[in-house]
């Protein structure tokens, strides 16, 4: 269901924490408003559009390495 976060508050962010709570918010309440406030405003993207294609990639780099390695290796 849930998870448990810790944070380390500076001093504004604990005096915006204590005013919240003042009004009958609990800690838990306020700072889960809080990230989903931020994650409405944030410019969120992917890291990784299609993530079979770079699977793909890595594979293909792993074969070159490979292959490279084995053609390439120096004498002993």
């Amino acid at each position: 269901m849930g998870r448990t976060v810790e944070v380390w508050l500076d001093d504004e962010a604990a005096a915006a924490l204590d005013s919240l709570c003042s009004t009958g918010t609990s800690e838990s309440e306020a700072v889960r408003i809080a990230i989903i406030e931020a994650a409405s405003h944030a410019d969120i993207h992917p890291l990784v559009s299609d993530p079979e294609a770079l699977e793909k990639a890595l594979d293909k780099s792993h074969d070159v390495m490979a292959e490279i390695l084995i053609t390439h290796r120096p004498p002993r």
